[in-house]
């Protein structure tokens, strides 16, 4: 039995999804993932089968995530917004036995995903804690995606050490703006089924409509980008009930968090990865510069403040490993470079692959971007390294300004305040707004991209 049949037992008419033109019950939503569940048997799905979806965040596509895994296949959730090379690609690695979602254009077995809503109602199959519940592809911002095994037993795991931070029950609900393809869309869902809460599911990301769901929703998931576009579409504090706002997937400012609870959103800033079934460390709100407290259960090492290394995860939430890859050993090495304080604190620095080596000097450009967000004249930045004959590599960045007036000299000069002069960006791009990948994190290949197309950018 999973959560949704459990709470259907419980509290049946208890509502488990609030979409923009209907709620549903745990009733109307158990009774929609068992027929799912028998849909797949009828179209031939067995247990141990791999079940691609096209996942979209619709209640079709959320049906599904619980269906594939209720039945004992294992699904793995793919972004529709890939093109046909790269979806190609991610199915050919785990060769499912069917796809879900009429957008894939990939010539295997397909169906559309609604189809689940016409099967039979079957039974549960039973699930033990090591057997495969989903793959989860990572972002590939740099790289081809790989794809993350994730048990039963690491999606329970890492709900049960996100409720020690964010307790959540029935009276809660949780707003949902991350695609449901990307772990930590997914992994509120499972959050809140697990306590019979509410899932506030929205198609896609728009920072009026959230602005206005923020004061109507308990809990709230976000990236750094759509926190910034958050406040300034609300002019007015927020006065909702909610209880935490957790942002993550990339580098916070202490500002903007700092802006944030000004304007009455109480955010936690986080820390996680797909490999770890999402977020493993959280830092207390009550003082956003003392580094991340780490989750029940998770266990880290990592350097000092004077010599920062990359990070090491263990514990009962973190993936054995990639599809197609052999399990790994107890610790997952991770690219991210930080340190633990005395307290036993984590403080994440930079990415150990994403090092701009400029001159014979390492810079981490979450440093130097957190030293831009904290000037008054820019409203977002990202920072990127392009090659140059003379440096090696040379900074540059991209920026969103308050003031459309300001000049790279005044911005360079501003930085000086709290940055070395090699860290300084020498190229400047003056952006309407930072592109954004699928998962919301800044895609900064398209920035580098640009930079080459754009030799004429500001230099200082």
């Amino acid at each position: 039995m999973d959560h949704i049949d459990r709470w259907n037992i419980l509290k049946p008419d208890q509502v488990a999804v609030v979409l923009p033109d209907r709620t549903v019950t745990y009733r109307e939503l158990a009774t929609l993932v068992s027929r799912g569940s028998g849909a797949l048997a009828g179209f031939g799905v067995k247990p141990g089968d791999r079940v691609a979806v096209s996942v979209h965040n619709d209640l079709a596509s959320l049906v599904a995530l619980w269906a594939v895994p209720r039945m004992g296949a294992t699904v793995v959730a793919v972004n529709p917004r890939l093109d046909h090379r790269q979806t190609t690609v991610q199915l050919d690695l785990v060769d499912p036995a069917l796809v879900l979602g009429s957008d894939m254009l990939t010539g295997r077995t397909t169906h559309a995903t609604e189809s689940l809503f016409d099967g039979r109602p079957s039974m549960p199959h039973p699930h033990a804690p090591d057997d495969l519940h989903s793959v989860f592809f990572t972002s590939g911002s740099t790289a081809e995606p790989k794809g993350v095994r994730l048990t039963w037993g690491n999606h329970e795991a890492s709900a049960t050490a996100s409720a020690t931070v964010q307790p959540v029950g029935p009276d809660d609900s949780w707003l949902a703006v991350l695609p449901l393809f990307h772990l930590g869309g997914f992994a509120i869902t499972y959050r809140m089924f697990r306590a019979g809460g509410s899932v506030v599911l929205e198609p896609s990301y728009d920072a009026v409509r959230a602005a206005e769901l923020m004061d109507t929703v308990s809990y709230a998931s976000v990236v750094p980008t759509m926190l910034t576009t958050l406040l300034a579409a609300r002019p007015t504090p927020f006065a909702g009930p909610s209880k935490a706002v957790l942002i993550g997937g990339g580098p916070v400012s202490d500002e903007l968090v700092a802006n944030a609870w000004d304007a009455g959103l109480p955010v936690v800033a986080t820390y996680g990865l797909t490999e770890t079934g999402s977020q493993v460390a959280a830092v207390p709100p009550a003082d956003p510069g003392a580094g991340a407290v780490l989750l029940e259960g998770v266990a880290i090492e990592a350097g000092t403040a004077e010599s920062p290394s990359a990070v090491r995860i263990s514990g009962p939430m973190v993936s054995a490993g990639y599809w197609g890859e052999p399990d790994r050993a107890e610790w997952l090495e991770t690219r991210d470079l930080g340190y633990l304080d005395e307290n036993g604190h984590l403080h994440i620095i930079g990415r150990s692959d994403d090092v701009i080596i400029s001159g014979g000097e390492n810079i981490h450009p979450a440093e130097v971007e957190a030293a831009l967000d904290a000037l008054a004249m820019v409203t977002a930045s990202a920072v990127f390294g392009v090659a140059d004959e003379l440096w090696g590599e040379r900074v540059e960045a991209a920026v969103v300004l308050s003031d459309p007036t300001v000049t790279p000299e005044e911005l360079a000069t501003a930085a000086k305040e709290s940055l070395a002069d090699f860290k300084i960006p020498k190229g400047w791009h003056v952006v309407d707004e930072l592109p954004l990948g699928p998962t919301g994190k800044v895609d900064k290949q398209a920035l580098i991209d640009r930079a080459a197309s754009e030799p004429g950018a500001e230099k200082t």
